[in-house]
C-alpha cells in the first residue's frame, strides 16, 4: 500500500494554548462512537462532567454525538486554552476529530494520501513560510483494507493529470498567472481525454504529451465574474460567525480597483507569487485524486481556482485596510476561507456541482479574469 504526503506533513506540531484561533472554539465537535462509549465509562466527578457535556446523536436523523458548547467553546477547553480531557485522561483519550485535525485522509485502490487543512494557522505557516517548492513523499506501508463505496476509475490517469498539473504550477520560469492559465487549459484538455477514452493508445501517454497552448490575453472586466463568486460563496452553509463578517466585507468592498491596487505591490511582496503557487498546489493535491470516483478533474481545477481567486481577493482587501501584507496576513486570509469552505462536505459538493453549469466558470472565461 502506498502512503503519499506533502513534505511538510511530519513537521506539524500543535501549539495548543499558544494558538491565536483554537480549533476548540467556534466548531461543532463530533464524538466518534468509540470515544463516546469510553467517556460514558469514566467515573468520578470528571466522568460526571463528561456525561453532562455530551449530547447523544440520533440514529434516525444520522446526527453525530457531540459536545455541548459553552458559548462557542468546547466545554473542556480551560482558561489557558488547554484541553481538560487531555490533562485528566491523557492524549489517547481524545476523540478522533481532536487527534486527526488538521489532518485529512483520502484512500483509494491501495493508496492512502494524507494532507492538512489551511484552516490551521500552523499549517498555514508550514505552507507559506517556505521559498522552496512543495514536494510529495511516497513510501510503501503495510496493506490495510480500504472501504470504497464505488470502484475507482482511471486511477493512473488521474494521478498523471495531477502530477503534471502540479509541475505546471511549480514551473517558476514562468509568471504565476501564466502558469495558472496553462494549468487550466491542460486540465480542460485532460478532461476531454478522460471523457473520450481510447482503446488504441495509453491515456497516460496522451496526457503526458498533451500540447498546451494558452490563448493570448485580452482585456476583460471581472465584474460579472465577481458577481458569480459572490453568489457562490453567499450560498454556502455558514459554519461560523467569523465568516459572515468576512464575506459581507468581501462582497461589499472588494472590486477591480482594490485588486488592481494590490497587484501593484507584487514586486514589493516578494513571496506573493510563491504563496499563490502554494495555494493552487495545496488545493490540487488535496482534492484531485477524489476524481477517481467521478472522473471530474475540471470541476476540481475550478475549485482550486476559486480558492486562489477568493483568497487573493481577501488578501487585497486586507492590504487596502492595513496598508501592508505579510506572512501573518496571508495565513489569516487563507485560514478564513478554508474554515468556511473546506470543513463542510456539503459546501464542497455544492461548489463542484455549480461549476458544471456556471458559464462564468467556463475555462475560457477564467483565463480572462486571472
Amino acid at each position: 500500500m502506498k502512503l503519499r504526503i506533502p513534505d511538510y506533513y511530519n513537521d506539524f506540531k500543535c501549539i495548543g494554548g499558544d494558538c491565536t484561533d483554537s480549533c476548540c472554539i467556534g466548531w461543532e465537535l463530533d464524538i466518534d462512537e468509540e470515544s463516546y462509549a469510553a467517556y460514558k465509562k469514566v467515573g468520578g466527578s470528571f466522568g460526571k462532567r463528561l456525561s453532562e457535556s455530551m449530547e447523544d446523536g440520533s440514529d434516525e436523523t444520522g446526527e453525530c454525538n457531540t459536545f455541548r458548547l459553552n458559548g462557542n467553546r468546547c466545554p473542556f477547553l480551560n482558561e489557558d486554552n488547554l484541553c481538560d480531557i487531555f490533562i485528566n485522561l491523557g492524549e489517547k483519550s481524545l476523540c478522533k476529530v481532536c487527534t486527526e485535525y488538521p489532518r485529512f485522509t483520502v484512500e483509494y485502490e491501495h493508496t492512502r494520501e494524507k494532507s492538512m487543512a489551511l484552516s490551521c494557522e500552523v499549517v498555514g505557516r508550514l505552507i507559506f513560510g517556505r521559498k522552496d517548492k512543495i514536494r510529495f513523499i511516497e513510501k510503501e506501508i503495510p496493506d490495510e483494507l480500504i472501504f470504497e463505496e464505488s470502484a475507482p476509475l482511471f486511477v493512473e490517469e488521474i494521478e498523471t493529470i495531477r502530477d503534471r498539473g502540479i509541475a505546471i504550477l511549480q514551473n517558476r520560469n514562468k509568471d504565476i498567472y501564466d502558469r495558472i492559465k496553462e494549468f487550466l487549459v491542460f486540465i480542460s484538455k485532460a478532461q476531454e481525454v478522460i471523457n473520450e477514452g481510447s482503446e488504441d493508445e495509453s491515456l497516460c501517454e496522451i496526457i503526458k504529451h498533451l500540447e498546451v497552448v494558452c490563448p493570448k490575453s485580452k482585456n476583460a472586466t471581472i465584474s460579472s465574474f465577481l458577481e458569480e463568486v459572490f453568489y457562490l460563496l453567499g450560498e454556502l452553509y455558514v459554519l461560523g460567525e467569523e465568516w459572515e463578517q468576512v464575506f459581507q466585507e468581501f462582497k461589499s468592498e472588494f472590486n477591480e480597483e482594490v485588486l488592481a491596487e494590490f497587484e501593484k505591490c507584487r514586486k514589493e511582496i516578494n513571496m506573493l507569487d510563491i504563496w499563490y503557487e502554494n495555494i493552487m498546489v495545496y488545493f490540487v493535491f488535496r482534492y484531485f485524486t477524489k476524481a477517481v470516483y467521478d472522473c471530474d478533474v475540471i470541476s476540481r481545477a475550478k475549485f482550486a481556482f476559486l480558492g486562489f481567486f477568493a483568497i487573493r481577493g481577501l488578501a487585497a482587501l486586507r492590504y487596502k485596510k492595513l496598508g501592508k501584507f505579510d506572512l501573518n496576513d496571508m495565513i489569516i486570509v487563507a485560514k478564513a476561507y478554508s474554515k468556511e469552505v473546506e470543513h463542510s462536505e456539503g459546501n464542497i459538493e455544492y461548489l463542484l456541482e455549480e461549476f458544471l453549469f456556471s458559464e462564468e466558470f467556463e475555462v475560457n472565461n477564467l483565463l480572462l479574469v486571472i
